[in-house]
């Protein structure tokens, strides 16, 4: 059955060529596009032009179009209407606070501890000492732009308080600190006529200041939060069950990935992400600490595609992860790779989904573990019956935890088993260019045509009783069941 369906999908795969031509006279599927970023972009930034050449053709189609921005600003609404000059009238630009926070927001009390001891609609207008030695003014840009900033001080100067307003000269935001330390204890967020409708209290530690929790005081009542990413996702998920429309969801910045790739996905929902950057540090092989959340993403295979703004961007993050059928390339000057690009995204899953299917109706486990001269001996028992299909090839593979990148990888024989030595020059230098700490083991299934599937290989725990190759590290189970090495 395998087989003969792995058969039938190379003889559909068309030529990449007539791909193409075929893909360039067809409309973009009739899907919801929502393009995600923290910021609303600027007009004249790079990633704008980038960002308008994929939406222009959606316009042009008048598919449902919408970007979204998860990050607070409170200059939001001024920020949206410059873009609004720049992208088509027809795509929506929403932002989570603005157009699902606000909204549905009632009130805890009216702010009124202004520390210039004035009501915010006038704070342009107010006055302040030469000699007030508690109190500081951050103006936008110039020292006659409106105010940004009002810092108060304690008689030791430090920092007690700070109220934020917008270009209009309503307050948005007031944030408490704790003076000796200088930490954020609490954020609270103001409606325009004043009220608190959100408030975000922080443990108060000086280093590491983590989200306590968060009360948001809705017209309904009071809903608890106990990170940031919460409200983020939770705004994201109403978007992708207020219909059973197809839609493709992309991030846009490597920030927003953690907020999408971790909810639960519909199965009318498409992932993917937009990469218009290179993911690493001044060492090529040092991976920036943004793109960790993508690389383990693509790794455990939650994403149906990656967009490439860049030729070497792409051919770098093969030399990561290595090829997969579903990243793209996509320049900003050629709309049909676009097109194309979505098309084949959208088959691509549903031959993964059909491969998908049949790997987990089996059940690889690991029956036998020795180690001789630090080469790795493997024996693998199989459930359900399945041959080595053509165009087929079945590996054990390890990946680093933190990166997703390749360590390991080994065909699987007729006989399931496989060896290899853990001390190989190649594993060692793949160690120390990730600076593995642990590495996870998976049995791929891979075509010829880039389709991987991954599945998670488990051990009996009593074969670990025996840590093999203590000078190279040592195998341990997790508390899922599942074979993990750690390197020494």
């Amino acid at each position: 059955m395998f087989q003969n369906w792995m058969k039938k999908k190379v003889e559909d795969t068309l030529d990449q060529s007539e791909q193409h031509e075929t893909m360039a006279s067809v409309d973009m599927p009739d899907m919801d596009y929502y393009f995600i970023m923290g910021d609303v972009p600027k007009q004249d930034e790079s990633f704008t032009k980038s960002l308008k050449t994929r939406i222009m053709p959606l316009a042009d189609q008048h598919k449902r179009t919408a970007i979204l921005t998860l990050n607070y600003d409170a200059n939001v609404k001024e920020r949206i209407h410059s873009l609004e000059e720049t992208i088509p009238n027809q795509v929506d630009i929403l932002n989570v606070f603005e157009h699902y926070i606000l909204p549905q927001s009632g009130s805890k009390r009216r702010y009124s501890e202004f520390i210039a001891g004035e009501s915010s609609h006038q704070i342009n207008e107010a006055i302040f000492p030469e000699d007030e030695s508690t109190i500081q003014v951050t103006r936008y840009e110039l020292p006659a732009s409106p105010i940004c900033y009002i810092d108060q001080y304690n008689e030791k100067q430090q920092l007690v308080k700070r109220e934020e307003y917008n270009w209009q000269g309503v307050l948005c935001r007031v944030q408490s600190f704790v003076p000796h330390t200088g930490a954020l204890y609490l954020e609270e967020l103001i409606s325009a006529d004043g009220s608190i409708y959100m408030e975000i209290i922080y443990s108060g530690d000086a280093k590491k200041n983590p989200v306590r929790h968060i009360n948001w005081y809705k017209k309904t009542g009071i809903q608890t939060f106990t990170k940031k990413t919460d409200i983020k996702q939770l705004w994201l998920s109403s978007i992708q069950s207020q219909n059973d429309r197809l839609k493709l969801m992309i991030t846009e910045d490597r920030d927003q990935d953690r907020h999408l790739f971790k909810i639960d996905q519909p199965e009318t929902t498409y992932y993917a992400a937009f990469v218009h950057h290179a993911h690493y540090e001044e060492d090529l092989h040092q991976v920036n600490s943004q793109y960790g959340e993508l690389f383990k993403q693509i790794r455990k295979q939650q994403v149906d595609a990656v967009f490439f703004g860049d030729t070497r961007h792409k051919e770098d993050v093969e030399k990561v992860l290595g090829e997969q059928a579903y990243f793209y390339l996509v320049p900003s000057d050629e709309e049909t790779v676009w097109n194309t690009a979505i098309h084949h995204m959208l088959e691509n899953r549903k031959h993964k989904d059909e491969l998908r299917g049949i790997v987990d109706s089996m059940k690889w486990v690991l029956r036998d573990l020795s180690s001789e001269h630090h080469v790795l001996h493997l024996q693998l028992d199989v459930k359900d019956e399945m041959s080595h299909a053509d165009h087929v090839q079945i590996d054990f593979a390890g990946y680093d935890r933190v990166n997703g990148a390749e360590i390991i990888s080994q065909t699987i024989d007729e006989n399931h088993l496989v060896s290899f030595p853990i001390g190989h020059f190649q594993t060692k230098k793949n160690i120390e260019i990730n600076q593995t700490k642990f590495v996870d083991f998976y049995i791929r299934f891979k075509t010829e045509e880039l389709q991987e599937v991954l599945q998670r290989l488990e051990i009996e725990g009593e074969l670990l009783t025996n840590k093999p190759s203590s000078i190279d590290g040592w195998s341990y189970q997790t508390k899922q069941g599942n074979y993990s090495w750690k390197v020494k």
